[in-house]
């Protein structure tokens, strides 16, 4: 009995010597690999290679998201499974994805132990296929649920529903501002489809009719560039002359606003010293807000508007014709050694890449499911974010304008439209 208890102690002492040795191994395996690190197995492979020799070697892990569901990802010419959450070594890697009648995107992605770990979601575009519209015209807007319509050599306006049929017919010879705005080069008018006539615009502060020669349509707001101010109701959110504004950023020279963007409510911050004379645009890059002035970009401090002298910020770029901000992103187009460029900057990254753009200066900027779509009057480019080149997609034809991701063009006198979001079913 006592030898055999003897033995069952010693039975016991061993399970339990491999026990707690399997879980000391398990516990550092699982510390090092949260810490980046996994055996290095190749130093069982290859004993002569001397950089292949480390005991743990560190990794990054890719985790791509495509939609639709492509057939193909590869990375460097290795089968990738979408969403799969990879581990892989550090290093440089080019990513190829692929689906059948989809455009097709190429990029680069470096995984270090600063970064190792990389996520993208890929919204792809089907191949490029427009079809004819119903009615020619030479100008579109997006008003409500209709589309207002230029038609072509008459200077009249068509209001048309989504599916292009006539609604109104509005015989003006007035210019067209934006939403149902309408001017004369002096006078502002506003148009009502239900009394298919034209009222005078009035001053909320005077009741006079309104009048500007310059204007432009801001977030549901005329904007009256011989003034610099915003006119009209609910105009009253800027204490002074307005020397820069876009979507959400305005410059005066003692005051920057900033809006809410999801109230649409505007927050001014008041320079402690100086004042800013004669910006062509701002924009805000990494929260702080950024001046054009002789194409180059400044930085303005809220409480300090006179930097002196102004740093030159290096952008990569040799002339800054043109910048741009969507959500947390800002965009610059300019020329470096003769050649066009444009750079995105982010809050996490920066992406750049050339083009064949002759004129800088008025390219439209559209961002749809994270990627950029350019267009110039000729010609239609998307640009997949992070991609290594810019798809061009319409080419030699007229462009007019770009809504809720259609284009809308003329090609050889009639008009087409091209929807971007389309599901290709085949």
């Amino acid at each position: 009995m006592i030898p055999s208890y003897q033995e069952e102690i010693r039975i016991h002492k061993k399970k339990d010597r491999i026990f707690w040795t399997i879980v000391i191994i398990m516990t550092t395996f699982l510390y090092f690999f949260f810490q980046g690190y996994y055996p290095n197995y190749e130093r069982f492979l290859d004993r002569e290679d001397a950089s292949k020799q480390a005991f743990l070697k560190p990794f990054g892990i890719i985790d791509i998201h495509v939609f639709p569901s492509p057939d193909k990802i590869l990375i460097n010419n290795e089968q990738y499974n979408n969403n799969s959450k990879t581990i892989f070594d550090l290093g440089e890697y080019t990513v190829s994805i692929q689906k059948k009648w989809y455009l097709s995107i190429t990029f680069p992605l470096d995984i270090t132990k600063k970064n190792p770990f990389y996520t993208n979601v890929v919204n792809l575009f089907a191949l490029p296929k427009y079809s004819s519209l119903p009615l020619s015209f030479s100008g579109l807007s997006f008003y409500d649920d209709f589309y207002l319509l230029n038609t072509i050599n008459t200077g009249s306006f068509l209001l048309v529903d989504t599916d292009f049929q006539i609604l109104h017919h509005i015989d003006t010879t007035y210019q067209y501002i934006g939403d149902l705005y309408f001017t004369n080069g002096i006078d502002i008018f506003a148009y009502s489809p239900n009394t298919e006539k034209f009222s005078s615009v009035l001053d909320i502060k005077t009741g006079l009719p309104l009048q500007c020669k310059k204007v432009s349509y801001y977030g549901e707001k005329l904007f009256c560039y011989d003034t610099m101010q915003f006119i009209g109701p609910n105009s009253g959110i800027a204490h002074e002359e307005i020397l820069a504004v876009n979507d959400d950023i305005m410059i005066t020279p003692k005051y920057i606003y900033n809006q809410d963007t999801t109230n649409k409510t505007w927050k001014y911050f008041e320079y402690q010293t100086g004042s800013v004379s004669s910006p062509e645009a701002v924009v805000h890059i990494n929260k702080i807000p950024y001046i054009l002035e002789k194409w180059l970009l400044y930085p303005i401090d809220v409480g300090d508007a006179t930097i002196n002298p102004l740093k030159k910020s290096d952008w990569w770029i040799d002339t800054i014709s043109q910048v741009r901000e969507f959500d947390s992103e800002t965009i610059l187009f300019g020329e470096k050694k003769g050649r066009g460029k444009f750079r995105i900057i982010s809050t996490e990254k920066q992406y750049a890449g050339e083009f064949d753009f002759t004129d800088t200066k008025n390219i439209k900027v559209y961002k749809i499911s994270g990627n950029y779509i350019f267009t110039t009057s000729t010609a239609a480019y998307i640009y997949y974010k992070g991609a290594k080149d810019i798809i061009k997609i319409l080419d030699s034809v007229d462009i007019i304008h770009m809504v809720d991701a259609k284009i809308f063009f003329n090609k050889e006198g009639k008009s087409y439209m091209l929807d971007l979001l389309r599901k290709e079913n085949k």
